[in-house]
């Protein structure tokens, strides 16, 4: 048979569309799930506040007792390096944690929204808002939180501690003394950011 006449009578045949786009995504979710961690894993994160040197566990001491910890990481930052928290172990558990990022005073009135009950603050940069203690987000914890800004900065910062024990981590016992205390740590931070 002459090439010609193979090419006549070899017929090429595709897959549906429906097949060839669901083989596809699975090749690009697998690779996604093969490749994304390890690139993940090999990607450093920033240098937060307390790698920074801005906070340490000694800035909790009247905040929380016993001896204090850093997690390079914050549930408040909006991306890495933002914040971090700072938190005990006894019988319970309590942590602070603060993050400190950019935001126009428009942008921290839409972030107010979230913290329905509110009373201002005197004495934490331009303008701080603290919140009642409350369920926490964190299953089977209560959480304070202390909203402020000092320029184009803003301060987010939460006391979480374990139901029961964990309030015995907890060195201010009413909710304005708590968020005293919180507004301490953020301006510090808005002193070593330059209160922008």
């Amino acid at each position: 048979m002459s090439r010609r006449s193979l090419m006549r009578h070899t017929e090429v045949r595709m897959l549906p569309l429906k097949t060839t786009t669901a083989l596809v995504t699975i090749a690009l979710v697998a690779t996604s799930l093969i490749c994304l961690p390890a690139l993940a894993a090999n990607t450093p994160r920033p240098p937060d506040p307390c790698s920074k040197g801005e906070l340490s566990v000694g800035d909790v001491q009247g905040i929380l007792n016993g001896k204090a910890t850093i997690n390079h990481y914050s549930m408040s930052e909006s991306k890495p390096g933002e914040g971090c928290s700072l938190g005990v172990t006894g019988n319970g558990n309590a942590f602070v944690d603060i993050s400190i990022r950019p935001g126009d005073p428009q942008s921290f009135q839409t972030l107010l929204f979230l913290a329905t009950s509110r009373k201002s603050v005197t004495g934490i940069g331009d303008e701080a808002f603290g919140t009642p203690t409350t369920a926490s987000n964190v299953p089977n914890y209560r959480e304070t939180d202390l909203y402020a800004r000092k320029g184009n900065l803003q301060c987010i910062i939460q006391l979480h501690r374990s139901n029961g024990d964990g309030e015995k981590l907890v060195v201010p016992k009413t909710d304005a003394a708590i968020a005293a205390q919180l507004g301490v740590l953020c301006n510090k931070l808005f002193a070593a950011h330059g209160g922008k």
